[in-house]
């Protein structure tokens, strides 16, 4: 199977997945105008950790958790933040690909779809975004922020909708996670920016 076929695979999985969550079905259409983008692979050491330390699936996970798993090696990996906003620590232990939006290995301007991992012991700053997101865990769990809302620790199948530029931030103690994160409204190709003030 060449690199075209797993990403395809993956994108198959992530499409069960939000069939199979109402949340997801809620929250947004999936995109029928996904078009293969031939993104090249680029690889960050961090990613590694997706292989070695995933953090525990759960039953109606575990087959997006291997898919994910298996194109390790054909995403296009980044990190969006410097060392300087948040630590190279955070760096080393953190990344994340576009599966489907904008600027994708799909190309689709109706949704983004991204796949998020941080390792143990992290914290992601509070930042913020003009569209909103749903979170979907994948494996492993933490402990999620947002201003305006009580702290939440989220397991695999479970999710938190963040809306429009609303400050969030993110903890993992002694597991990792890993998400699928579903985004909608303008401004999908945007990075987010560390809230002023964050800590």
């Amino acid at each position: 199977m060449n690199a075209r076929s797993r990403l395809a695979a993956a994108l198959d999985a992530a499409r069960d997945w939000h069939a199979n969550l109402p949340e997801a079905r809620a929250f947004c259409d999936w995109p029928d105008d996904l078009v293969w983008a031939d993104l090249p692979p680029h690889p960050l050491p961090s990613a590694a950790h997706v292989l070695s330390n995933p953090g525990a699936s759960g039953a109606g996970s575990d087959a997006l958790l291997q898919a994910l798993q298996a194109v390790v090696g054909d995403v296009e990996w980044r990190h969006t933040y410097t060392a300087e906003e948040v630590g190279q620590t955070f760096l080393d232990h953190f990344c994340w690909c576009e599966l489907a939006g904008p600027e994708g290995h799909f190309l689709t301007d109706k949704a983004r779809i991204t796949v998020g991992y941080w390792g143990p012991g992290l914290f992601y700053p509070r930042h913020q975004h003009q569209p909103e997101e749903l979170y979907t865990i994948v494996s492993g769990r933490a402990l999620f922020h947002a201003d305006g809302e009580a702290d939440i620790w989220l397991a695999p199948g479970e999710t938190r909708l963040h809306l429009s530029n609303q400050p969030h931030a993110m903890t993992t103690e002694a597991d990792p996670v890993l998400t699928l994160v579903f985004w909608r409204g303008d401004g999908l190709a945007d990075p987010p920016a560390i809230t002023p003030g964050a800590g």
